[in-house]
This record gives structure tokens, sequence and C-alpha cells, in this order.
């Protein structure tokens, strides 16, 4: 009766440990049973479809909520000081190209998230019409890695307008309080 009883744990751990494969891979249905081609694609193209969603909502990280706060407090600064009876009077050149900076590290912004969100968008459309684990290999990574490095240079661009546009402001600031 032990032998028996031996068999029977060694068939229910052998079972188990079938189960715990079958549901670490999300498959349903006869235990032992491996993935098929088709099952791995549609889980590997979901994988890249949520990872490309993810990548499109990353874009709007804390770099940029915080560069854009800056750049907007430098242009809300120079126009309350500058802002005078009625009339806006920026007093040199530097506060205007402050300005004029900060106005153009806006427009980045913009152009480099619209254009980060309609890329990722079409990528994700594309997901649909790729048929082999070769395809994704071939056309949505390459694709991806050059999105990402479009953002990355644009992310670059943006901080170096940011520096740009505070050096001005602070040449400008102490220009300005110097006149004063």
């Amino acid at each position: 009766m032990t032998s028996r009883k031996q068999a029977n744990n060694k068939a229910n751990n052998k079972q188990e440990k079938v189960d715990s494969r079958d549901k670490a891979l999300g498959q349903k249905g006869l235990p032992g049973v491996l993935p098929s081609k088709k099952d791995e694609f549609e889980k590997r193209r979901q994988e890249l479809l949520d990872e490309t969603q993810r990548y499109m909502y990353q874009q709007s990280s804390k770099f940029s909520s915080v560069s854009r706060s800056l750049v907007l407090g430098i242009i809300g600064t120079i126009w309350v000081l500058t802002y005078v009876d009625g009339n806006l009077c920026i007093p040199n050149k530097w506060l205007l190209s402050s300005l004029i900076t900060g106005l153009v590290f806006l427009l980045t912004d913009v152009i480099h998230y619209f254009w980060d969100s309609m890329s990722y968008h079409i990528e994700s459309y594309k997901l649909d019409s790729y048929q082999t684990l070769l395809d994704i290999d071939r056309k949505h990574e390459p694709k991806m890695d050059e999105i990402n490095k479009r953002s990355h240079w644009f992310i670059m661009a943006k901080f170096c307008i940011l520096i740009i546009a505070a050096i001005l402001f602070g040449i400008g600031l102490s220009l300005k309080t110097a006149l004063v």
C-alpha cells in the first residue's frame, strides 16, 4: 500500500507541475500542451501593443512637466515685470530673447508630443497587419527604436532650449534690476 500511495503522490505532483506550467503559459485545456506558433505570436503581439501604448503615455513624464512649468514661469515673470500701464514694454533684448526662446520651447514641446503620439498610434495599428514573429522583429522593433531615438533627441533639444531660456532670462533680469 505504501508503494501505491507513493505512485499516486508522484502522479499528482507531476500533474500539479504540468498544470502550473500551463497556467504560467496561459494555456487552457489539456495539460502539457505547448503553445502553438499562432498563440505565441498573439501573446507577443499583445505584449508589444501594450508596450507601444505604455511608451505613448510615458512621453508625458516629469521632465516635460517640470520644464514646461519652468518655461511658463519665465514667460509669466517677463510678462508681469514688463507689462506697464496697459503696454508691454520689454526693457532689454535679453528678456525679449528669453521670451522668444520660451515660446520656441513650447512649440517644440507640442511638435514632440504630437509627432510621438501619431507615430505610436500608427504603429499600434500596424501591429494588426503583422502575420509572423519575424514581421514583428523586422518591422515593429526597428520602428519603435526609431520613435524612441527621435523622442530622445527632442528631449535633449528641449533641455538645451530650456537652459538657453533660463540663462537669457537671468541676464535680462539682472540688467532690468540694474536699470531700476
